[in-house]
């Protein structure tokens, strides 16, 4: 658990100079299931350009190292915790299901980068990460079946060994389209594409969403990848009072090349083959109000490996809150 500390350390200090917060719930408990990609959490802050010592510091250090930016454009700077678990689809069995997914735990610190305008963004971002007992994966889990009646999992004494883990993101979005339907709904059409690359996973993505409403803030609509939704945080006009609301849905695809943790279990002697391309179709809800945010969403992501005969629904929300 000794990361844990440090990271959470970090993460309150710079808080308190914070202008937007955002937690992200990933849970199959909201489609009625336990398995697989059962559980994820985020916790995220994004500086505004009012206050960006931290943003300042992060362009000056990739000034120092020669990385190009674009000096037209707008830049914020943010930092996220970000926690993901894996369980076999029966969670009372303490020995190790080899024709089944593995327990395993991953904890991750995020720092990124916005280089942003009116209508498209570029992120860049470096995750530091470990796989293994100290995700705290196990305590939160069963935290979660406490809280909600479940049954506490038997088997995460089971659950894949340490690793240290180092990921970059190149994300690159673009809102295409902007405008109403009729004269009471606004709307919007974006699309993203971008890559990962490190020892965790290695990936290829993009897709696309459309989004409809009233009142609402014009941000990215990005849903993709999986806790890395922080270009929604990014206003790109200003902040709307009184109630708004939205529907969105969109697809995502994704190349998966390398995954640490399937090839580890496959190397373990787990069914865990994987299912290297991709695609997931994804549905929201939002509401906002003043500097509040709230969106209710459903992912319906096709195969993770080879040995799968179900997909695995879940659902989620965020909440965000702007100062």
């Amino acid at each position: 658990m000794k990361i844990k500390l440090p990271a959470l350390s970090l993460l309150l200090y710079i808080s308190l100079h914070a202008d937007e917060y955002s937690f992200v719930m990933y849970n199959d408990f909201f489609v009625g299931t336990d398995r697989h990609f059962t559980n994820a959490v985020s916790l995220s802050w994004l500086e505004e350009n009012e206050n960006n010592a931290y943003t300042n510091f992060v362009t000056s250090t990739l000034d120092a190292l020669y990385f190009p930016l674009e000096t037209s454009k707008n830049y914020n700077a943010g930092v996220s915790i970000n926690q993901i678990m894996l369980t076999p689809n029966d969670t009372t069995i303490a020995t190790p299901q080899y024709d089944d997914f593995p327990y395993a735990g991953y904890l991750s610190l995020n720092t990124y980068l916005f280089e942003w305008d009116s209508h498209s963004f570029n992120e860049y971002g470096i995750e530091v990460g470990i796989v293994g007992k100290a995700s705290g994966a196990e305590l939160m889990q069963k935290t979660v079946h406490k809280i909600i009646g479940n049954k506490g999992p038997n088997g995460w004494d089971t659950q894949l060994g340490t690793k240290y883990t180092v990921n970059l993101l190149l994300h690159h979005g673009v809102k295409q389209w902007q405008g109403k339907i009729k004269q009471n709904l606004q709307a919007d059409w974006f699309y993203h594409y971008g890559l990962t690359l490190g020892t965790f996973d290695i990936s290829t993505f993009g897709g696309t969403s459309f989004r409809i409403g009233q009142n609402y803030v014009h941000n990215f609509n990005s849903h993709y990848p999986y806790l890395k939704e922080e270009a929604g945080l990014l206003s790109v006009d200003e902040l709307k009072k009184g109630f708004g609301w939205s529907a969105s849905a969109g697809i995502n695809g994704e190349y998966l090349a390398y995954s640490y943790i399937l090839h580890q279990a496959e190397n373990d002697g787990y069914a865990a083959d994987i299912e290297h391309v991709r695609v997931a179709a994804n549905f929201s809800a939002s509401v906002y109000y003043n500097h509040h945010k709230f969106r209710f969403f459903y992912e319906i992501p096709s195969y993770y490996t080879k040995e799968e005969t179900s997909v695995n629904i879940f659902g989620g929300f965020i909440y965000s809150y702007k100062f």
